[in-house]
């Protein structure tokens, strides 16, 4: 904030941000004090750094741009040394007419853009950001982005035949790997995705269940960036012909995470993925998840019976075992004893016993299943119903005076019944333990800042299954996209769901191994709630587009 003391002093009294009397104060404090004008002011919170940039930007007639959550082009970035861009308080943000686009905290700084332009050999044009912002994506971008260009100078051997647990920390490769673990956090990323190509390793962030372009590192850092994480996930770095899992705790701005970490051989070379697992996640309530109020009563109903198996169906990452900790959340009382067996045990709830499955040791969710049984728990939760033991073990568990709640891989919730079936276990089993099923997955939720109406075709919308009646009604949103959600139009996800709780005719239907199709149709016809109706509900109620719901929902 290099401003003369004049120019901005002017340039603020005129546009009346503030009075003769608050610049002659600030300008005595300024001499008192030293430092800027702007920095006086900030501190003394007369003003906001915001209100200071967007006053420059309007005098020098230029663009004010928020910095937080806008994509940065990292081949901008990497034009200017960060030293630069700590001292001039600048940082490129992408390109525009074969012109360089400069965030620059003080635009009447004209020695930084003739800097700019002759260290990056582009014409300049400067917009205004405000300097926390500045220094904040120097910190998220420039930092990696250097780390990046000393990767591509060096000449990296097979990192196989190096100690690399014993790099420290101002090496490039670990700078660019502490970077993109940080930065994945600090974005909500549930994923990192590194993927070996033939250009190099492709770096993509999983952000509200869809994949993102993070970066490319070059080919020549892929055994040592991909040895490193092995390193760090205590795996073996010499093994590239099978798959591995691991496991990395650390810390990110003092918040404990822990990283799960699997490696998948392919003809480029090792993919590893990273999945992001927030020890310090505040457990939702059932009544927070999105239930319908139908689904909601449904749902509690179901955890008030003493005995009986629940099931949550869905694919990986439609939001299980969220709804199973809420669930054991609701039902965490001191006078119940509850022991869970999880492949891995995802977060930590007080009140629980615990127990991760370890299959090298032989204990597998069936050999778990039946040891926790001798512990005399009143709730069991099994992390996934994967196979015909675990199944028939958790299902006649059931019927043995314990409440069971579990998850399985189908489509939807009368699946689970049929899927159950195709495991061994005896529809009668079945008939007398299942309390009920609960499909789920999970849409993105419009952004609040930039979410804008739209009018659909009729005709589309009564293909989606809205009645004519609910056209009359009906107000649907799109996407617009804003610095807040990356300029994706959506930010946060919320789960749908398809409760189904088993009566007298859905019963008489399992008893005689109805296929899903008849057990779907019986459901709907006793009130349940498909995940398609109830994702157009959401849509009805402003929280997600229909483009999104046709993603997610056939």
């Amino acid at each position: 904030m290099s401003y003369t003391r004049e120019r901005l002093g002017e340039l603020l009294v005129r546009v009346d941000l503030i009075t003769d009397e608050q610049l002659d104060a600030a300008l005595s404090e300024q001499v008192r004090t030293g430092g800027k004008l702007g920095e006086v002011l900030v501190r003394a919170l007369t003003l906001t750094e915001d209100q200071i940039a967007r006053a420059l930007a309007e005098q020098k007639g230029l663009e004010h741009v928020n910095l937080a959550g806008i994509a940065i082009d990292r081949a901008a970035v990497v034009l200017l040394p960060v030293r630069m861009e700590r001292r001039r308080n600048v940082i490129p943000i992408g390109f525009k007419n074969d012109m360089l686009i400069l965030a620059m905290a003080d635009p009447l700084d004209v020695e930084a853009v003739d800097e700019a332009e002759l260290r990056s050999g582009m014409k300049v044009e400067a917009v205004v950001a405000t300097m926390s912002q500045i220094q904040y994506a120097i910190d998220k971008y420039a930092v990696a982005s250097d780390a990046l260009q000393e990767l591509e100078l060096s000449e990296l051997t097979d990192a196989a035949d190096e100690d690399l647990g014993a790099l420290e920390g101002d090496v490039p490769v670990v700078r660019i790997i502490n970077q993109l673990i940080r930065e994945g956090v600090v974005d909500r990323a549930s994923d990192i995705h590194f993927e070996a190509t033939e250009r190099g390793v492709r770096v993509r962030y999983r952000i509200d269940g869809v994949l993102q372009d993070v970066a490319m590192l070059p080919k020549s850092s892929q055994a040592g960036l991909l040895s490193r994480i092995k390193v760090m996930a205590d795996m073996d770095i010499t093994e590239r012909r099978r798959p591995q899992d691991g496991r990395i705790a650390l810390r990110v701005d003092e918040r404990p995470i822990d990283l799960r970490v699997a490696t998948l051989p392919t003809p480029l070379g090792e993919g590893i993925v990273i999945r992001i697992l927030n020890s310090e996640v505040a457990f939702h309530a059932v009544s927070d998840l999105g239930l319908s109020g139908h689904n909601l009563e449904a749902l509690q109903r179901m955890l008030l019976k003493p005995y009986g198996c629940i099931l949550l169906a869905g694919p990986t990452g439609s939001g299980k075992t969220t709804t199973l900790y809420a669930a054991l959340q609701e039902i965490n009382i001191p006078t119940r004893k509850i022991i869970t067996v999880e492949d891995p045990i995802e977060y930590r709830m007080d009140g629980l016993t615990q127990v991760a499955v370890n299959p090298r040791v032989g204990l597998t969710f069936a050999a778990g299943l039946r040891t926790i049984l001798r512990f005399d728990p009143d709730v069991v939760m099994v992390g996934e119903v994967r196979d015909p033991e675990t199944a028939s073990i958790a299902v006649r568990a059931s019927l043995t005076g314990h409440l069971v709640l579990s998850s399985i891989h189908t489509n939807d919730a009368p699946a689970a019944i049929t899927r159950l079936s195709d495991m061994g276990v005896e529809p009668y089993v079945t008939a007398s333990a299942l309390i009920g099923a609960i499909a789920q997955r999970l849409v993105r939720l419009l952004c609040p800042a930039c979410k804008k109406p739209v009018k659909l075709l009729r005709e589309r919308l009564l293909a989606a299954g809205y009645s004519e009646l609910e056209l009359k009604t009906l107000q649907t949103w799109a996407p617009a996209g804003c610095p807040e959600c990356r300029d994706t139009g959506y930010r946060g996800r919320q789960a749908i769901f398809e409760v189904m709780e088993l009566d007298e005719e859905l019963t008489r239907l399992t008893l005689r191994n109805a296929p899903a199709d008849e057990l779907r149709s019986m459901a709907i016809e006793r009130g349940m709630i498909s995940l398609r109706r109830d994702a157009l509900d959401k849509v009805a109620q402003g929280l997600t587009s229909l483009d999104e719901v046709d993603r997610v929902v056939i």
